[in-house]
């Protein structure tokens, strides 16, 4: 029995575009790229034991979508946990998604803050990945989101 590679007979489908990432989903992939738990940000965050209730619930809101942090406090206590970019943060709460600039799907990496990996900056994979993400997925580690 012969067997043919069906993709070679099908027409090619159009790729579609991501949908707009939004700034929660943006913090919880580079939160999720810098290998932390909520729970571990919240250590960081909030030393005392006492308040550590309090921290994981902030993070858990600063992440779900529909939520925008408004003061610079929020991301300045944010960043003192992982690293993220804050004016890419503020262009996806403020800006329309096509003045939205290009951001990995799998790390949250974006021109503006790639990632690094042997003292060399990733590049672009795809419209919405970078080759380090797309490295780890050829790898058969999967995406690190």
């Amino acid at each position: 029995m012969l067997h043919a590679h069906i993709a070679a007979h099908a027409p090619a489908r159009p790729q579609a575009e991501p949908a707009p990432l939004t700034p929660a989903a943006y913090l919880k992939l580079r939160r999720t790229a810098a290998g932390l738990t909520i729970a571990q940000v919240a250590e960081i965050i909030a030393p005392l034991q006492a308040d550590r209730s309090e921290a994981t619930a902030f993070v858990g809101l600063v992440e779900a979508d529909g939520v925008i942090a408004l003061r610079e406090t929020t991301l300045d206590l944010l960043q003192s946990a992982y690293s993220f970019d804050p004016d890419v943060y503020r262009q996806l709460s403020a800006e329309p998604a096509e003045r939205h600039p290009r951001i990995c799907r799998g790390c949250g990496c974006s021109t503006y803050d790639p990632c690094v990996r042997d003292g060399q900056c990733c590049a672009w994979a795809s419209d919405s990945c970078c080759t380090t993400c797309a490295d780890a997925v050829i790898a058969g580690r999967g995406t690190r989101a």
